[in-house]
């Protein structure tokens, strides 16, 4: 099978019809990935770009690094499923499925055998002797994906395969699907503007609007952590509640008489700036419950009752919010209920969005702790017990104090509940509150007796912690980052090569050029990438000149840097 890289591609159709934008992506090899969207987001289009029967704009798609864009579709080694079968009327089913190994001159004793094992697995043995006339539309789409499956390619996209089957027969037939890609193993693209195949099909989910990606991400994140309105209202039936707030402190106010407290997690989540302002808040129907006259949210006259079976709805009227609000409750479907009704609302699970509509919900993920530092040779001790090594070499700050007060940067991500070495620095922390993720756990809490020191950190996903629990979790010292006082990164996880020189960059057609006004700095011909280091607004990178001397640029940043790129150096006029 195959991975793809899909690199700002882009479709424009005449009268500069923008189908596709900027369009990047990495699909994983063996991965089920799926568009959705709705009608004319262009994720038919993409797909189309994929398989060669769309031509691209601009852009690059590689599979295994080979760049495909001109090859046509026969040699890309893609097969196809289209939404309407596109099978031969006139061939039986065996000669449906043997026709691309006909076509490549397949021997007919290897053709039989293939046959018969795709048949197997698709359980489609007893129709090869029928024609396509003669089967229903779940038996004509088995046949579809043999036909793509015989011939054993690095890709298989699907373009919504499902939509002319009736409702019974798409449950039946996106589980054949999904069994089907635990069998091959193969790279699966999977279009379709119906939520729940995409929800329950895709490995991850690339959810698109007018032509440009709004999300990719498992199913899980994307229904519980959507990045702005459009995909949390696209994801979810009914979908998610939005109201118009106002964020004062740790509450949404949505009306004189109704305010909603924000709980421990969303106010660890919550990016600050936005206090005091007009936001946007999300309640998806199945975080309302029944309360009762002591403990609720709110109590609301109920205009409409809908009884599901498994569900009930409820719609009523709510403070900063026109349209009915949808609440979907557990209730046997014989209870009744009256018009006026006690709520709940999940707190941990309330969605904020700020006037542009994008999430202002981010899980934290580098934690700063104040620290004073002191120098001690080359060494650095932080708040008189944590050790760095090497500091000296690797500060971009050539006149360092013997003692200041900055941050200590600990990356959310590389802490463990296990110390893996003896140069770890270890932290004790309460659990304050958690979130489950697909794959993992973050989890927030504050370093034991001190309140203002929050620390997020991940776990996997088996490791259970609750609130309230005092734990040590260890960070590897190796990984730390020191910041200064102003919040300035001024040191690298590497050495570099002292002194620092401060040039400018200027692109002159294609070609890069270091300015410098020191004469001897330019007698060189080029200079080589060897290293590239983040410092927020700004870049460190290492490199080497044709005579083997090593040299640190500090530039502003400039995303068109990569390790490997030879800069070539031309002298200023004077």
């Amino acid at each position: 099978m195959a991975n793809l890289n899909l690199i700002d591609v882009c479709k424009v159709y005449k009268g500069n019809v923008k189908a596709v934008k900027d369009f990047n992506l990495e699909i994983r090899d063996g991965e089920f990935l799926v568009f959705v969207g709705p009608s004319g987001c262009g994720k038919s289009t993409t797909l189309r770009m994929i398989a060669g029967l769309e031509d691209i704009t601009s852009g690059k798609i590689y599979i295994e690094d080979k760049l495909i864009n001109h090859l046509e579709p026969k040699d890309r080694d893609i097969a196809m499923v289209f939404q309407n079968y596109a099978l031969y009327p006139h061939m039986s089913v065996f000669e449906n499925l043997a026709y691309s190994l006909k076509c490549h001159r397949v021997d007919k004793v290897t053709i039989k055998q293939k046959v018969e094992e795709v048949a197997e697995i698709l359980d489609i043995k007893e129709y090869l002797l029928r024609k396509p006339k003669e089967l229903s539309g779940g038996q004509r789409q088995r046949v579809a994906l043999g036909r793509c499956l015989i011939r054993n390619p690095k890709v298989f996209l699907f373009d919504e395969p499902l939509s002319n089957l009736d409702a019974k027969l798409r449950v039946t037939m996106r589980s054949e699907i999904s069994k089907l890609h635990k069998k091959v193993n193969g790279t699966f693209i999977y279009v379709t503007h119906d939520q729940t195949e995409a929800m329950t099909m895709g490995d991850r989910i690339v959810v698109m609007k007018d032509g440009l990606i709004q999300q990719v991400d498992t199913p899980v994140n994307l229904y519980e952590h959507p990045v702005n309105i459009f995909v949390a209202t696209f994801l979810g039936s009914p979908q998610m509640n939005i109201f118009q707030g106002h964020l004062l402190e740790d509450k949404v106010i949505l009306h004189d008489t109704l305010s909603l407290q924000l709980s421990e997690k969303i106010r660890n989540k919550l990016i600050s700036g936005y206090e005091n302002q007009e936001i946007y808040l999300g309640i998806r129907p199945n975080d309302f419950s029944l309360g009762n006259a002591k403990d609720y949210d709110i109590h609301v006259k109920v205009d409409l009752i809908e009884k599901l079976g498994s569900e009930t709805l409820l719609y009523f009227q709510m403070p900063g919010r026109e349209e009915s609000t949808v609440a979907s409750i557990h209730i046997n479907i014989t209870d009744d209920l009256s018009e006026d009704v006690y709520l709940k609302i999940d707190k941990e699970k309330l969605h904020l969005f700020n006037r542009d509509e994008e999430s202002i919900l981010k899980i934290n993920e580098i934690n700063f702790i104040k620290t004073k530092i002191s120098l001690d040779k080359e060494d650095a001790i932080l708040n008189h017990q944590f050790r760095y090594q090497n500091f000296v070499n690797q500060c971009v700050d050539e006149n360092i104090p013997a003692e200041f007060h900055g941050y200590m940067a600990l990356p959310s991500q590389d802490f463990s509940l296990v110390k893996q070495s003896e140069d770890d620095i270890e932290l004790e922390v309460e659990i304050r509150a958690f979130d489950a993720y697909s794959d993992k756990k973050v989890y927030y809490s504050k370093l034991f007796n001190e309140e203002e020191s929050r620390i997020t950190f991940f776990s996997k996903r088996n490791e259970n912690l609750t609130k309230g629990d005092q734990v040590k979790i260890y960070f590897p010292s190796k990984k730390l980052s020191i910041y200064d006082a102003s919040m300035l990164k001024i040191t690298i996880n590497d050495p570099i090569f002292k002194p620092i020189q401060v040039i400018s960059l200027t692109t002159i057609g294609k070609e890069y050029y270091i300015l410098d006004s020191n004469k001897d700095f330019c007698k060189n011909k080029y200079f080589k990438i060897e290293k590239i280091f983040d410092l927020n607004t700004e870049m460190i990178v290492n490199v080497k000149n044709q005579k083997d001397e090593n040299y640190s640029f500090r530039i502003d940043k400039n995303p068109d840097l990569y390790v490997g790129l030879l800069l070539y150096t031309k002298h200023l006029k004077r």
